[in-house]
C-alpha cells in the first residue's frame, strides 16, 4: 500500500511539474503593409487543438508551453509559426496575393500578373496534365474562360480540337487564334498542328490572351486571340530524370440501338404500306418473314449481319510514354524530351503513331550575355482506309439493313444490299489504305543581352520546315453472294472497281526574325515605367508536288511506273512575306494605379501595294486600378486580399481572308495538256484538235484588305477568402 500512494505522488508531482512549465503567451497580430491590427486572427498551438482569436485591437492571450510553436493564421494573411520564448509574441502577417506575384507571358515579354491591365489566362503543368488526351489542344477544354474548345472528331491523327477565343472572330475568314510556341509565331494553317505535336507533359505553362490590350502587339493576325505555349526549361542544379506515362482504351459514348433483320422486313413492309396503301407487292413476303422466324441465321440464306460487331473490331487502345531529362549548372542548362504515342482506332487500318523529340538548351555565356534555343522534331504516321474516312464508313455501316451480307469468310464481302455492291467492312479492311507520314522541324535560336541594368536586347531566328508525305492506293475488294442452288458464295463483281495509286509531297518552311529591347526604369519609388520596341519579319514558302496513276495489275506492288491508265501530275509554289513593327509602354504609379498602351504596324504581301492596302496599323490602350491597396480598404482586407478593376480599347486585323495572291488575277491551264483532254475546261478546241490553253478564273481585287475588329473589355479581378479568384 505504501509503495502505491509513492507512486501516486510521483505521478502526481510530475504532473504538477509539467502544467508548471505552462506560460501565459500574450501579443498583438498587426499587418505588415499598413500596420493597422488583425482582428479575429487565429492563433493555435502546434500540435493540438488549443487555439484563440485576436480581439478587436489584434491582441490575443493563450496558454503554451514553454518553446512551443504557435501558428497564426488569417484569411488573406500568409499562415506563419514562431517559438513561445519569453511569453511575448508580437506577429506581423503578410497578404497573401495567391499567385498575383506569379509571372505571367505576355506578347514580347513578361508580367507580373498583379499588374495585368488585360484579359488573360495563364495555366500551368499541373492543370494540364490532369487529362489523358491524344491532341494538346484539347487540355484547354473547360479550363479558361471564354475560350471554346471543341472535339469534332475521335479519329487518330485528326481528334485535335478547334479553338475560339470569344466566339468567332471572322465573317468569312480564318477564325483560328494566333499560336506561338517558345516565341516562335506560327503560320496559321500549322499553328494548331504544332501545338498538337507537343506532349502536355512538355509544357510549362499556356497563356490565353483574349482581349485588344493584350493581343494589338500582335497586330495583323490577333484578331481571334493568341495562345501563348512555353515549354519547360531545366530549372534545378544537377541530374534530374523523370517519365510518365498512360494508357486508356477509346470506345463510342453512344451508338443507335439497331434493329435486327426480321424487325426491319416488317417495319419496311409497314412504311411502305404506309405509301402505298393500296400497294400489294411488299418489299419482304410473309414467307420470307416465317422462314427468318423459324431458321436460325446462317450466314447464306437467312442473313442477320451485326454491323456494328463486324466492323468495330479494331481495339481503340491508346499509349503515350514521356521521357523527360533534366541537367543544370552554373553556365549550362539542357532540358530534353522524348515522347512516344500511340492510337489505334475502332476500325481496322485506322491508327496514328507520333515521335517527339524536344532540347532546350540554355547557355551563360558572360554574365550579361546568354543563348537560349528550342529544338523539336516530330515524326507521325497516320493511316486510313483509302475508299472513305473512317467517319464515313462509320456512318455507312449504322445505317445499314441487317438482312446485307457483310462478310462470308476471308476475303469475301457480301452485297451489304446495296446496289453499288458498297460494303463498310470491305472498306475499312481489304479496299487499301492512305498513309500519310509527316516529318517536321522546329528551330529557334535567341540572344539575350543586358547590357546595363534595366535595359534588355534580344534577337532570334526561328524556322519551321515540314515535309508531309501521303501514299494512298486503292484496291479492289471481291463482292460474293449466297447462291441457293448450288449451296456455295459466287463471287459476283468487284468493289470499287478501279485500282489507284496517288502520291502527294510537300516542303512548308517558314522563317522568321526578330529582334526588340526593352527598358525598365523608376524616377522614384512611385513612378515605374517598362517601355518595349522591335521589329519582326516572316516567310512562308510552301512547295507541293502530286502524281496519280490507275490500272495496277499487282494490288501487292503498289508503284507509280505500274500504273497504266490516266496518268496525272501536279505541283505548284507560293509565297507570303511579313514585315511588323511593334512597341509597348507600361507605367505604374505606386502599384495601385496602371497603364500600357501598345502599338503595331504590319505589312503583308497578300495585299496589294499598288493600292496601297499592304499596310495597316494596330493599337490598344487600357487602364487597371488596384482598389484593394487604398486605405479604405483596409476595413475589409481580411475578407478581400486583392481587387483590381480594369478597361481597355484597341483594335486588331486579320489577314488570313483568301489566298496569297487574293489581289491579283489567277489564271489557270490545264493540269495534263492536250493528251489527256480538256480535263478542267481550260483547253480550246480548234481543227479537231484539243490545244492546251488557259482560263481566266479569279478577277482581280486590288482594293481588298484584312478584316479589323475592335474590342473594349471591362473587368474585375479579385482573391478573396485566400483560396478563391473571380
Amino acid at each position: 500500500m505504501r509503495k502505491i500512494m509513492l507512486m501516486l505522488l510521483m505521478l502526481f508531482t510530475s504532473f504538477m511539474g509539467v502544467k508548471a512549465q505552462d506560460m501565459k503567451v500574450t501579443g498583438r497580430v498587426t499587418d505588415a503593409a499598413t500596420g493597422n491590427p488583425v482582428a479575429f486572427a487565429t492563433v493555435t498551438v502546434k500540435g493540438n487543438s488549443k487555439g484563440v482569436a485576436t480581439d478587436a485591437n489584434g491582441d490575443f492571450s493563450i496558454n503554451a508551453g514553454k518553446n512551443a510553436a504557435l501558428v497564426f493564421s488569417s484569411i488573406g494573411y500568409k499562415t506563419i509559426e514562431m517559438q513561445a520564448t519569453d511569453g511575448i509574441a508580437n506577429v506581423i502577417l503578410t497578404k497573401q496575393d495567391n499567385n498575383l506575384n506569379e509571372v505571367v507571358v505576355v506578347g514580347y515579354g513578361t508580367q507580373k500578373r498583379a499588374n495585368l491591365t488585360g484579359s488573360v489566362v495563364q495555366l500551368n503543368n499541373a492543370a494540364l496534365i490532369k487529362r489523358q488526351v491524344s491532341s494538346a489542344s484539347q487540355v484547354l477544354q473547360g479550363l479558361a474562360p471564354g475560350v471554346t474548345v471543341q472535339q469534332q472528331s475521335g479519329k487518330p491523327g485528326s481528334d485535335g480540337a478547334s479553338i475560339r477565343i470569344r466566339g468567332e472572330g471572322s465573317i468569312l475568314g480564318n477564325s483560328n487564334p494566333l499560336i506561338v510556341i517558345d516565341g516562335l509565331q506560327m503560320p496559321t494553317g500549322t499553328g494548331q498542328d504544332a501545338l498538337n505535336n507537343i506532349d502536355p507533359n512538355v509544357i510549362e505553362s499556356i497563356t490565353v490572351l483574349k482581349d485588344a490590350a493584350s493581343t494589338a502587339i500582335y497586330g495583323n493576325r490577333a484578331s481571334a486571340g493568341v495562345i501563348l505555349v512555353k515549354t519547360k526549361r531545366a530549372s534545378k542544379k544537377g541530374l534530374q530524370v523523370s517519365y510518365n506515362n498512360f494508357f486508356t482504351k477509346q470506345s463510342f459514348t453512344a451508338l443507335p440501338e439497331r434493329v435486327g433483320a426480321i424487325d426491319h422486313m416488317q417495319l419496311s413492309n409497314i412504311a411502305y404500306l404506309n405509301q402505298f396503301p393500296t400497294g400489294t407487292a411488299l418489299p419482304f413476303s410473309l414467307a420470307q418473314i416465317d422462314k427468318y422466324k423459324t431458321t436460325p441465321a446462317n450466314n447464306f440464306d437467312v442473313i442477320d449481319t451485326d454491323w456494328e460487331k463486324e466492323l468495330l473490331t479494331n481495339s481503340g487502345l491508346m499509349q503515350n510514354h514521356n521521357v523527360q531529362l533534366m541537367s543544370g549548372g552554373e553556365r549550362v542548362n539542357i532540358f530534353s524530351s522524348f515522347t512516344f504515342f500511340d492510337q489505334k482506332g475502332l476500325i481496322q487500318n485506322n491508327s496514328f503513331k507520333k515521335y517527339d523529340i524536344r532540347i532546350n538548351p540554355e547557355f551563360k555565356l558572360t554574365e550579361k550575355l546568354s543563348l537560349n534555343g528550342v529544338f523539336g522534331y516530330t515524326n507521325n504516321t497516320t493511316i486510313n482506309p483509302s475508299t472513305g474516312s473512317a467517319e464515313f464508313i462509320i456512318r455507312q455501316a449504322i445505317g445499314l439493313p441487317a438482312i446485307g451480307g457483310g462478310r462470308y469468310g476471308p476475303g469475301m464481302f457480301g452485297t451489304a444490299a446495296q446496289s453499288n455492291n458498297r460494303n463498310p467492312i470491305a472498306m475499312a479492311e481489304a479496299t487499301g489504305n492512305s498513309n500519310t507520314e509527316g516529318n517536321t522541324l522546329l528551330t529557334r535560336v535567341a540572344l539575350n543581352y543586358r547590357p546595363i541594368k534595366g535595359l534588355e536586347l534580344d534577337a532570334s531566328w526561328g524556322r519551321e520546315k515540314r515535309n508531309p508525305y501521303t501514299k494512298t492506293f486503292q484496291k479492289n475488294a471481291d463482292i460474293y453472294s449466297p447462291n441457293l442452288a448450288t449451296g456455295e458464295y459466287d463471287k459476283t463483281s468487284i468493289w470499287p472497281g478501279v485500282t489507284r495509286l496517288n502520291e502527294t509531297w510537300r516542303n512548308d518552311v517558314y522563317r522568321v526574325y526578330s529582334g526588340q529591347a526593352s527598358y525598365s526604369f523608376q524616377l522614384n519609388s512611385n513612378h515605374s515605367f517598362k517601355v518595349l520596341g522591335g521589329a519582326q519579319q516572316e516567310l512562308t514558302t510552301q512547295y507541293f508536288f502530286g502524281a496519280s496513276r490507275e490500272g495496277f495489275i499487282n494490288p501487292n506492288q503498289p508503284y507509280l511506273n505500274l500504273g497504266s491508265a490516266n496518268i496525272q501530275n501536279n505541283a505548284g509554289a507560293n509565297e507570303l512575306a511579313l514585315v511588323g513593327f511593334f512597341g509597348r509602354l507600361n507605367y505604374n504609379f505606386k502599384e495601385k494605379y496602371l497603364f500600357e498602351v501598345n502599338a503595331r504596324r504590319d505589312g503583308s504581301s497578300r495585299f496589294s501595294q499598288a493600292r496601297d492596302k499592304q499596310w495597316g496599323n494596330f493599337g490598344s490602350a487600357s487602364a487597371a486600378w488596384i482598389f484593394s491597396k487604398e486605405n479604405f480598404f483596409n476595413g475589409i482586407s481580411k475578407y478581400i486580399s486583392f481587387g483590381k478593376l480594369r478597361g481597355s480599347f484597341g483594335g486588331n486585323g486579320n489577314q488570313n481572308i483568301g489566298s496569297n495572291y487574293v489581289f491579283d488575277a489567277f489564271y489557270q491551264q490545264s493540269n495534263y495538256g492536250a493528251i489527256q483532254g480538256n480535263i478542267n475546261g481550260t483547253n480550246p478546241y480548234f481543227n479537231n484538235v484539243n490545244t492546251l490553253g488557259v482560263a481566266l478564273l479569279q478577277f482581280a481585287n486590288p482594293d481588298l484588305s484584312w478584316e479589323t475588329s475592335q474590342q473594349w473589355n471591362v473587368g474585375m479581378d479579385l482573391s478573396f477568402a485566400r483560396h478563391f479568384t473571380l
